[in-house]
Order: C-alpha cells, then sequence, then structure tokens
C-alpha cells in the first residue's frame, strides 16, 4: 500500500533492486553517477567564481559565499514570511556583504536579482524581519507577495576566510496566536557544495505515530553553480530504507525521483513519502540527492540540499543540512 497523496499546498512549513543488507553492514547497489575528484581551489577563489555569475567580485583581503536556501513570502494557509540577519562577527571594519534574491514567480524561475551591498562595521548585524519585502522594487511584479527561492550573501573584506567570520541566518515564520510559529537555519557554505551526492536522514511517521509525532519530510535541492554557472544540472533522488526491524531494510523503496533546476535555483519536494510513493511500512529512511554521470571534472554542476521534518499537528519544523557523500570539494 502506497500512502495517500495529501492536498498539494504551496507553503514552506506545512507545505511537499534487491536486498543490500549483507556483511553486518549497509552498503547500497550500483549507480551511474561519476564521483569527479575533489577540486583543490581555495575557498575565496572559489565563492568569486560562484558570485562571478551574477556580481563581479571586488579585490578584497578575503571572502566567500554563502546561502540560505529557504527564503519566501507567501500566502497559504498561513502568511509566511522570512527574517534574515547578516553579521560580521570580526573586529575588522568596512566588511562588504553583497546580496541577492534567487526565486521561482508563479511556478517559473526567474533568476536572480542584481547585487546589493551592505556595509558592516567590527562586530555588526544587520536584520530585516521581512527580507522579501525589503527587497522591494528589485523584484518583479507580484514576487513581494508569492515568491519562493534563495538567498545569497558573498563577504568580502573580512581578514580571513575560514567560514564563521561572516554568517547569515534565516527564520521563515506565520502569525500564531499569541506569537508565531516557525523554521530557523543557518546559511550554508558555497564550498561545501557537493558535485556528485549528497546523503541525509528522513521519517516519516504518520502511519505509526510515535511520542514524537505523526512527522513527514521535505526535501530541499538546489542548484550552487560553483563552478558550471550557465547550464541547469538534472538529479535524481532515492530512498532506502532504514527503519528498524523492516523486511526491506537497506533495500531502495519507492520510486526515483527526478529534477531539473537552473543556476540559483531551489526546488522543494514536498512530502517526500508521498512523492516518491514509498510504501507504508518504511517509517525512517536515507536519502540520497545524486548528479547522474559521468559530469565535468573541470567545470562540474554543484549541488545543497536541506532536510525539513515537520508534525502533522503543531506543523512545527526541524531543518538539517545535508551532507555531501560524493564529488565533496577540500579546500587546504
Amino acid at each position: 500500500m502506497k500512502r495517500l497523496s495529501v492536498l498539494a499546498s504551496v507553503s514552506v512549513l506545512a507545505l511537499a533492486a534487491g536486498p543490500l543488507f549483507a556483511a553486518g553492514k549497509w552498503t547500497r547497489g550500483p549507480r551511474v553517477v561519476q564521483r569527479p575528484s575533489a577540486s583543490s581551489t581555495s575557498s575565496a577563489s572559489t565563492a568569486a567564481q560562484k558570485s562571478a555569475r551574477v556580481n563581479p567580485p571586488a579585490a578584497t583581503a578575503a571572502g566567500y559565499s554563502v546561502q540560505l536556501n529557504i527564503v519566501t513570502r507567501v500566502q497559504g494557509t498561513s502568511f509566511f514570511r522570512t527574517a534574515v540577519d547578516i553579521t560580521n562577527n570580526t573586529t575588522t571594519d568596512g566588511v562588504t556583504a553583497a546580496y541577492q534574491y534567487c526565486y521561482t514567480l508563479s511556478g517559473s524561475f526567474r533568476g536572480c536579482t542584481s547585487a546589493q551591498t551592505i556595509v558592516l562595521h567590527p562586530l555588526d548585524n544587520f536584520h530585516t524581519d521581512d527580507i522579501v519585502q525589503f527587497l522591494g522594487s528589485v523584484l518583479e511584479p507580484g514576487a513581494a507577495d508569492l515568491s519562493f527561492g534563495t538567498f545569497i550573501v558573498t563577504f568580502a573584506g573580512l581578514p580571513s576566510g575560514n567560514g564563521w567570520e561572516g554568517t547569515v541566518t534565516g527564520r521563515t515564520y506565520s502569525p500564531f496566536d499569541p506569537g508565531t510559529v516557525a523554521i530557523a537555519y543557518p546559511a550554508s557554505l558555497f564550498f561545501e557544495s557537493a558535485s556528485g551526492s549528497l546523503v541525509g536522514t528522513v521519517r516519516d511517521t504518520r502511519p505509526a505515530p510515535t511520542e514524537a509525532g505523526a512527522l513527514r519530510t521535505n526535501l530541499g535541492i538546489t542548484n550552487t553553480a560553483l563552478f558550471d554557472t550557465a547550464n541547469p544540472v538534472t538529479v535524481q533522488v532515492s530512498v532506502y530504507d532504514a527503519t528498524e526491524g523492516s523486511t526491506t531494510g537497506g533495500q531502495r523503496v519507492g520510486n526515483i525521483l527526478s529534477r531539473t533546476l537552473q543556476p540559483g535555483e531551489v526546488q522543494q519536494i514536498n512530502d517526500l513519502f508521498t512523492a516518491a510513493a514509498v510504501p507504508n511500512n518504511v517509517l525512517s529512511a536515507i536519502v540520497f540527492v545524486d548528479i547522474p554521470g559521468p559530469v565535468s571534472t573541470t567545470n562540474p554542476p554543484t549541488i545543497e540540499g536541506y532536510i525539513n521534518i515537520l508534525d502533522g499537528g503543531t506543523q512545527d519544523g526541524a531543518y538539517f543540512e545535508m551532507k555531501c557523500s560524493a564529488g565533496c570539494a577540500t579546500f587546504n
């Protein structure tokens, strides 16, 4: 029996072959995925390649790019908006943060806005309760009312480029008397993108709710275009049963999902288990997002991913960044 389809709602918090268990460990069957060798490019220059897709990088002491993978302003069952903090954690003055919103409107990816810059002083923070509203006139008509995308920030002028010096955090929330219901998350580092595979743990306990609730999972994928800044990337999503005591433990279950993303685009698969027709006996699983090979080793596509596990009663969400499992960049 497959999970019953749910109503397709467009919101963020409440929106979308053979046994492989042997020799005492989990394994996966063959996949058509070529893993390019890890890049030796420095984090600063790698970030510069990314930012060059949409804005020329300035000559600076050090810098890198990060992105929030969930940014929205949408009226669904509730009114959702995203608060953003951009912070200079160092005592260096004159740090710049060039920001851009890459978004989808009316089901169509509209690309990225032109870069706007904030100057940050020592131990300084920029905050807005509604980043999409803050962007205002740089967006297409209607985007301030109904859009979903990623928020890219490129730091420059930092004393070093390790990844902690400049940070960005987001909080997507909606009104809930007497306060708000929300999910919060840090921006991911571009130089941790994958050119092969991403992996994460997902759950769906609606068939057998536990003390943790009747949970379901949304999964998001972003084309970070770290090296290939012009072409779309196609990914495949596969689910492997990790339910304790399951007769299908270690096997791929459900259907393989395919998605194509433009540079800078994020797509969210709402209610992953239903979308992939995962059987009801599967309550916990390992999910892989693969770039099918072969891919270029000199200009490979790159992706990031996130998992949002939601409670069906409260709609409370928990955000998890997917980890690179193949084609992982290493920087020395």
